[in-house]
């Protein structure tokens, strides 16, 4: 039984633990990959308002997956061109594995994705929903790797999607 259904969230009592029932979300990195040059290669980053902690947070572009969506690819095509203007192309496009946002009370889990830029010449960067994104921006490797230092990145999704990264071989800082 349910102590509250929202939008989003659900919320049920389950022996004697309070447990939050997410749809659960998809993220991608979004890489523009210079193999001549890799102090050149950039992430791209966009800077939201949270409700939650009342800042604004550099994050990879990410969505709620949709009761409409028929598969994980369809959600970050959708929420990468909302909050970005960039079209994935789903051929180039890699799974790198899931993350549980809050397993002690909540069943949320996102799906991280990478995808390689051939180049940043023509990208035009822009939010189709003026609502979510305040700023989106390429930063360099090693802007992201102060910017984690700096703890101006520390929204997990993004630390995660970094760390699978690094150690899929995808990301080097």
């Amino acid at each position: 039984m349910y102590i509250f259904e929202g939008n989003l969230l659900k919320l049920k009592k389950e022996e004697g633990h309070e447990i939050i029932e997410h749809p659960g979300a998809c993220a991608v990195i979004i890489h523009y990959k210079d193999n001549k040059d890799p102090k050149t290669s950039k992430i791209c980053l966009v800077k939201q308002f949270r409700k939650g902690v009342k800042k604004f947070l550099w994050e990879i572009p990410a969505g709620k997956i949709d009761k409409e969506d028929t598969n994980l690819i369809e959600t970050i095509k959708r929420e990468a061109f909302e909050e970005t203007g960039i079209q994935i192309d789903e051929n180039k496009l890699k799974y790198l594995g899931y993350i549980y946002t809050t397993p002690a009370f909540c069943n949320e889990v996102i799906h991280i994705f990478y995808y390689e830029l051939d180049s940043i010449d023509n990208i035009s960067l822009k939010q189709m929903d003026l609502n979510e994104i305040n700023e989106i921006n390429f930063f360099s490797l090693s802007e992201v790797k102060e910017m984690v230092l700096n703890n101006e990145i520390n929204d997990t999704k993004t630390l995660s999607a970094i760390a699978l990264g690094i150690v899929k071989g995808l990301i080097t800082l």
